[in-house]
């Protein structure tokens, strides 16, 4: 039976692999990996495959059983967004206890930048951007340090295009290309100095953020929104509403009737990983939406203009809904939720009485369960003289309520992440083509 082996070959060039791994791929008859990791490492006399697929991988292993032998290779570490994850499964009929699979690590991009960089990396946000959905905007605003993979030649750029239209242009750029190899090249500037720049595909960024806002609790003050006379959620009503979603940071959310968009910055902001929908039919609304979206840096919040429920039909499956205006469609957008994701969980405001009878009617004849109803009463104070004195606001009901089936089943989640626009085997494919 053969000795196999998944080995990080860090960067892809020789001199940076371990001993152990340099030894055991010296004493390989077989080596299998992508071809510009096999052209850099392969020796005279090894038999090479050119393979990254698993099954691919499995296949060629299965048909060399007089190799001694064989060294599966992938870039990077075998932990850091590698193939790694996937090929363990593939070979899982060929590891055994008197045989295992053995694996070695390697140096990943990380580490390997961040040392050229002379920069600390345990403080850095680890992401990839290569085949993969990442609201990198919001994990610089949330972080000093981030760091991704890209794997298109303008993705660097597109960067720093998103950070200029944010206004952040404070924000450092580091961009290494070809690492490890005699190619390699390290930049650093501002944004501006890199909007229109074209980087290899091998490519990985770290970008440094001095103005860092790591607050993460709802209740952004009213005064901060851009609102005009668009109506809004207030603040306090606010906080019970995102609060009753119980959002996670990867839910993907529609907020239907989003007005000036207090509702969904704050869920954008709490789903930072996700995605939000924005669905207004008021121009000028939407007009307002787009300014709250640059104030708040909220990239990962896109604007959908039109009546619901026509301009819900070819969004992708949300996690979460709120309604804070159904423009007399409630039970028709209900029924689309429940059809998108059978798990839903909708949270519905309503001011008036009417409102409240209604939609508990409409509850009662959809596949949801037992509704939360909360009737949220605030009084704020205002000065007057010397004195304050307490102005009480309309009581807002909230109405809570998830489909039968439950919130987050796997299925339901699976169809709401189609909004990555990624295909879960091509995203498997290409990252372990790639391999980080």
């Amino acid at each position: 039976m053969s000795e196999i082996a998944v080995i990080g070959i860090g960067m892809g060039t020789e001199k940076g692999l371990t001993v152990e791994a340099a030894d055991f791929i010296r004493s390989s008859e077989v080596l299998i990996g992508a071809e510009r990791m096999l052209k850099d490492i392969a020796r005279d006399g090894q038999e090479t495959f050119a393979e990254y697929l698993p099954a691919k991988v499995a296949a060629v292993i299965d048909a060399h059983p007089e190799a001694s032998r064989i060294s599966v290779l992938l870039s990077g570490d075998v932990g850091f967004f590698s193939g790694a994850k996937k090929l363990y499964a593939a070979l899982q009929t060929l590891n055994s206890p008197d045989n295992p699979i053995r694996v070695m690590p390697g140096i990943s991009s990380v580490v390997y930048f961040s040392s050229q960089l002379r920069i600390a990396w345990e403080d850095v946000k680890l992401t990839s951007m290569h085949g993969r959905s990442c609201n990198i905007i919001g994990e610089i605003c949330r972080n000093k340090k981030v760091f991704s993979i890209l794997g298109t030649k303008d993705a660097a750029a597109e960067i720093c295009k998103k950070l200029i239209t944010y206004d952040m242009n404070e924000v450092t750029v580091h961009i290494g290309e070809n690492l490890g190899y005699p190619d390699e090249k390290i930049q650093s500037g501002r944004p501006v100095d890199f909007a229109d720049y074209v980087s290899s595909p091998l490519s990985v960024i770290l970008l440094e953020n001095p103005n860092v806002n790591p607050v993460v609790t709802s209740g952004i003050a009213d005064e901060e929104f851009i609102r005009d006379k668009v109506p809004m959620t207030k603040e306090e009503v606010r906080i019970v509403s995102i609060g009753k979603l119980r959002l996670t940071d990867r839910s993907v959310v529609y907020d239907i009737g989003a007005g000036s968009g207090s509702c969904s910055v704050e869920a954008a902001l709490r789903a930072v990983n996700g995605k939000v929908y924005s669905i207004e039919r008021n121009p000028f609304a939407v007009r307002l939406l787009y300014s709250n979206k640059l104030k708040f840096r909220v990239d990962n919040m896109e604007i959908v203009e039109g009546p619901a429920p026509e301009a819900l039909q070819d969004l992708p499956a949300p996690t979460h809904a709120f309604l804070g205006g159904t423009g007399g469609n409630m039970e028709q957008i209900l029924r689309i939720l429940l059809e998108k994701n059978p798990g839903i969980r909708v949270v519905l405001n309503a001011i008036t009485l009417e409102t409240v009878t209604q939609a508990l009617e409409i509850l009662k004849k959809l596949p949801f369960g037992e509704p939360d109803i909360a009737c949220v009463t605030v009084a704020k104070s205002k000065k007057t003289g010397p004195y304050h004195m307490m102005m009480g606001q309309n009581p807002v009901y909230v109405i809570t309520v998830e489909g039968a089936r439950g919130e987050g089943s796997e299925d339901d989640v699976k169809r709401a992440f189609v909004h990555t626009g990624v295909d879960g085997e091509k995203l498997e494919e290409e990252t372990f083509k790639s391999n980080g």
